[in-house]
C-alpha cells in the first residue's frame, strides 16, 4: 500500500471532515487499516503518520491556521521535545519534490510540520505522548472567563492606541468596554467613529447605521472632527489638488450642507485643514460669515499651498447684508438658530446681564464644550438677580445644562451661590494638577483633561517657564489615590498636548517627568509602551546627560521586557531605531539594549515575521552587532519569504516618508525579502516631482508615513492614485511603521490586491 497514493494521490486528498467524524468509506478504512489507529486529531490538528523506506516513522501535524500551528508547535515541544523526537519548535522544511511533502504543502503551506522519531525503540512512547496530547487538546474545557478591567483603564489605552495609530489595537479595547458593559450603546459610537478616523475608513464612518442619531445629538468635540474629516475625504478631497474651490463649495451646497449642516455650528476645540477648509464653504454656503475667514487663513504660512487654498475658499464667501440693526440680543438669538454657535457666543458675551443672556450662553457653552466658554456662562449667573436665579432652577433644560458645567470646577460648590465657581474652573495644567492632590476626589478630572489638552494654548504654555517648571514637578508629586488614578487615566491627553509642541526644549523637564510618570505605571499595555518610545524619542532628541541616557534606555528596556508578549516585536524595533538615530552618550548602554532586543526576538523566534527579523538584523548591523545575531532568522525568514513575501514578485511598491533613514532601511528588507520586487522611495517636501507622479498613478502599493508627511505631499499622492490600486498609512514614523503596514496588507490577501 502507498501511502502517498491513499492519503495524498490524486482524487484521494484525504478529507479533514471525514476524519474528523469517522465517516470515511468502508473499504478505504479497510485499506488504511493500522494507518488509521496511528492517525490523532483535534478540531484544530490532525496528525498522520508515515513510515519512510528505511523503516523511520514520521508524523505530519497539519493545523487549521497559523495561530493554531504557533500555539501546536510549543505543545508538542512539550510532549515530546528531543527526548523522543528530533523536533525542536523551529519551522520545518518541507521538500516540494517529495509526494507527500509537496501534497503537505501544496494544501496546508506553512500551517503545517514534521516531527520524527530517529529511535524505534521509542516509537510506542512517542506515539501514545502524540495522542495524549490530541486527547487532551479534545478534552480541554472552554475557557471563558475574562480579565475584567476597570472602564478608565481601558480608556486609557484606548486614547494611547489612538496617538499611535493602533487602530486594531483601539478595536479591541472597544469590544471590551462593550462585553464589559461598562458603557452605552451612543459612548460605543462615539469611540468606533474616533476609532475608524484613526484608520482613516472615512467611508466606514459614513456608513455607520447610527449617524443619523449622530448627527441630531449633542457630541464630544472629538467625534464631530472626525465626522467633518469623513465628510471632507468622501466627498470634497478632490477638490483641493486641482484648487477647484467654486467646484468644492458647489458640491457642499448641493450636497453636504443640509444633510450635515450640524456639524458645522461651532468650531470651538476641533481643528485641522480639513476642518477650517469645511468651515469656509459652510460660511459660503449658509448666513454671510466674512470674519472666519481671516481668523482661519492667519494659522498658515502665507506661502503654503494650504492657505492658497483656503484663501479661494474665503473668496466665495459672500458679503454681509446691510444689517437691519435688529435687537442685539434679536441678533445672537439669530445666528445660534442659524447653526453659527460661535457668532450668538460673540454677541452674547457683549449684551449685558440678564436671563436670556445667560440662557444663551449655557445653550453655547454645552454646544462648544470649551472649559473657557463654561467659565463665562457660569459668571453671566453670578450677575444674576436672585429672581432670575430661581426661574433659571425651575428650566429643566437651563438647569441641567449649568449642573453640567458645575462639575468641571474644582470644588463642590451649591446653585445658586456660583461666584466662585468660575474661579474653580482650571485654566492650566498647573491648576489642574494641583486639584489633583485634594483629598475629595473630582468627578470630571479626567473630562477637564481631555478638553484642556485641545483649548489650552500651547505656546502660552511655553511662554511661562516657572508654569513649565511647575507642571513638571507637579506630574510626579504625592497625591491621594483617586488623583493618582485620574492622572494616570489622563496621561493621553497631557501627552496629546506636548506633541503640539514636538521637541521644544522648554519641555525638557515636562517630558522628564512624564516619562517616569507612564514608566512607572504598574499596568502594562502594547500602546502604553509606544507612547513611552514617543516620549524618549523626545527627551533623546533635546539631549540627555549620560546618567540621563542610561536611566531612559533601561526604563525603556524593562517596559519592553515587562509585554512578554511578542506582539512587541514591532515597538522593540521602534524602540532600537530611535536609539540609532539619536545622539549617545553611553554606547555600552546602547549595545546593550540592542543585545536585550534581540533576545526577546530569540525567545519569540517561532512568532516573528521574516520582516521583523530583517529589519532587526540590518540595526544590528548599523551598530556593527550583526555577530549577536542569531542564525534563527534565516530558517523563520526562508519560509515566511516563501509565502506572504513571495506575493511581491513583480510588482512596484512606493514609500513616502520625511525619514530618509526609514526609507532606505525599509526598502532594503522589502528587497531582501523579495528580490524580484521594485520598491521607489520619496521624500518630496511638497510634493509635485514627476517621478512621485509618476509612482502615484502606478505604483501597486503605496505606503504613506502620515505622522512624517507634509500635508500637500500627502495629498499630492492620494489625488492621484487610482481606485484599483493600493494605498496603506504606516501609523508611526520609523522603518517598523512602514514594514508593518505592508506585512499587514499581505496577511489580508485583499482581493485588491490580483486586480
Amino acid at each position: 500500500m502507498s501511502f502517498e497514493n491513499e492519503f495524498f494521490g490524486p482524487g484521494n486528498r484525504l478529507r479533514w471532515d471525514a476524519i474528523q467524524t469517522g465517516s470515511l468509506p468502508a473499504d478505504v478504512q479497510q485499506r488504511l487499516g493500522p494507518f488509521l489507529e496511528d492517525i490523532a486529531h483535534s478540531p484544530e490538528i490532525l496528525a498522520l503518520p508515515r513510515v519512510r523506506e528505511g523503516g523511520e516513522v514520521q508524523w505530519y501535524v497539519l493545523c487549521s491556521s497559523s495561530r493554531v500551528v504557533r500555539v501546536a508547535r510549543d505543545e508538542v515541544r512539550g510532549f515530546l521535545g528531543p527526548t523522543y523526537s528530533d523536533f525542536e519548535g523551529r519551522p520545518t522544511h518541507l521538500d516540494p519534490k517529495d509526494p507527500v511533502e509537496g501534497a503537505v504543502l501544496a494544501n496546508y503551506g506553512n500551517n503545517a510540520f514534521r516531527i520524527e522519531v530517529p529511535d524505534r525503540q521509542l516509537l510506542d512512547a512517542a506515539r501514545e505522548r502524540l495522542r495524549l496530547l490530541i486527547r487532551l487538546r479534545k478534552e480541554r474545557p472552554t475557557r471563558y472567563a475574562q480579565r475584567v478591567r476597570a472602564a478608565g483603564r481601558i480608556l486609557r489605552d484606548f486614547e494611547y492606541a489612538l496617538l499611535a495609530n493602533q487602530e486594531t489595537a483601539a478595536a479591541e479595547y472597544v469590544e471590551e468596554l462593550r462585553s464589559g458593559g461598562h458603557l452605552s450603546a451612543t459612548n460605543l459610537v462615539f469611540l468606533e467613529v474616533r476609532r475608524l478616523a484613526a484608520g482613516r475608513q472615512w467611508g466606514a464612518i459614513l456608513a455607520l447605521p447610527e449617524l443619523r442619531a449622530l448627527l441630531g445629538m449633542v457630541r464630544p468635540r472629538r467625534v464631530t472632527e472626525a465626522l467633518i474629516r469623513a465628510v471632507y475625504f468622501s466627498h470634497l478631497r478632490a477638490f483641493e489638488e486641482s484648487g477647484q474651490a467654486a467646484e468644492a463649495v458647489e458640491r457642499f451646497r448641493s450636497e453636504i450642507f443640509d444633510r450635515f449642516r450640524d456639524l458645522y455650528r461651532t468650531r470651538a476645540n476641533i481643528s485641522g485643514f480639513e476642518v477650517d477648509a469645511s468651515f469656509l464653504m459652510a460660511a459660503a454656503c449658509g448666513p454671510a460669515r466674512p470674519e472666519i475667514g481671516q481668523a482661519i487663513l492667519a494659522v498658515y504660512p502665507p506661502d503654503s499651498q494650504e492657505r492658497a487654498y483656503l484663501t479661494k475658499l474665503v473668496g466665495l464667501i459672500p458679503s454681509p447684508a446691510p444689517p437691519s440693526q435688529p435687537a442685539p440680543l434679536d441678533r445672537a438669538r439669530a445666528a445660534f438658530a442659524e447653526a453659527d454657535v460661535d457668532r450668538a457666543y460673540e454677541l452674547a458675551m457683549t449684551l449685558p446681564s440678564s436671563f436670556d443672556r445667560s440662557a444663551l450662553l449655557l445653550r453655547c457653552a454645552r454646544d462648544m464644550g470649551t472649559l473657557s466658554a463654561a467659565h463665562v456662562a457660569l459668571g453671566s449667573i453670578g450677575a444674576l438677580s436672585d429672581p432670575d436665579r430661581v426661574r433659571l432652577d425651575r428650566h429643566v433644560t437651563l438647569a441641567r445644562i449649568r449642573d453640567s458645567l458645575v462639575a468641571l470646577s474644582t470644588t463642590d460648590v451649591t446653585i445658586p451661590s456660583p461666584p466662585t465657581v468660575v474661579e474653580d474652573i482650571p485654566s492650566t495644567w498647573a491648576t489642574w494638577l494641583k486639584r489633583l492632590t485634594a483629598e475629595e476626589p473630582w468627578k470630571a478630572a479626567v473630562f477637564v483633561a481631555e478638553t484642556g489638552a485641545r483649548e489650552w494654548n500651547v505656546e502660552k504654555f511655553l511662554r511661562a517657564p516657572n508654569t513649565v517648571q511647575e507642571t513638571a514637578d507637579l506630574l510626579l508629586s504625592e497625591r491621594p489615590q483617586w488623583g493618582q488614578v485620574a492622572l494616570r487615566d489622563a496621561l493621553p491627553y497631557f501627552l496629546e498636548f506636548c506633541v503640539l509642541a514636538g521637541a521644544d526644549a522648554r519641555l525638557k523637564p515636562v517630558y522628564e517627568s512624564l516619562f517616569v510618570a507612564v514608566a512607572l505605571d504598574p499596568h502594562v499595555s502594547l500602546p502604553q509602551v509606544a507612547a513611552l518610545v514617543r516620549i524618549a524619542h523626545a527627551r533623546l532628541e533635546l539631549g540627555v546627560s549620560a546618567p540621563e541616557y542610561v536611566e531612559t534606555i533601561r526604563q525603556l528596556a524593562s517596559a519592553i521586557q515587562a509585554v512578554e508578549s511578542p506582539s512587541v516585536a514591532d515597538i522593540a524595533l521602534e524602540a532600537l531605531e530611535v536609539v540609532i538615530t539619536t545622539a549617545c552618550p553611553d554606547v555600552g548602554e546602547r549595545q546593550q539594549f540592542a543585545v536585550q532586543v534581540i533576545g526577546l526576538f530569540q525567545r519569540w523566534y517561532t512568532r516573528i515575521d521574516a520582516a521583523q527579523f530583517a529589519l532587526l538584523r540590518s540595526l544590528s548591523d548599523e551598530l556593527a552587532m550583526a555577530a549577536a545575531m542569531p542564525d534563527l532568522e534565516l530558517e523563520v525568514g526562508s519560509v515566511h519569504a516563501s509565502s506572504e513575501w513571495a506575493q511581491l514578485n513583480g510588482k512596484r511598491i512606493a514609500m513616502y516618508s520625511l525619514q530618509d533613514s526609514a526609507l532606505r532601511r525599509a526598502a532594503h528588507v522589502v528587497s531582501e525579502l523579495c528580490p524580484a520586487v521594485r520598491v521607489d522611495t520619496f521624500n518630496d517636501h511638497v510634493g509635485g516631482s514627476p517621478a512621485l507622479r509618476k509612482a502615484s498613478a502606478t505604483a501597486d502599493v503605496f505606503i504613506l508615513a502620515t505622522g512624517a508627511a507634509k500635508h500637500a505631499a500627502t495629498t499630492f499622492i492620494e489625488a492621484r492614485r487610482p481606485k484599483g490600486l493600493i494605498t496603506l498609512y504606516a501609523r508611526g514614523q520609523g522603518s517598523a511603521s512602514l514594514l508593518h503596514a505592508l506585512r499587514e496588507h499581505l496577511e489580508r490577501r485583499e482581493p485588491a490586491w490580483n486586480q
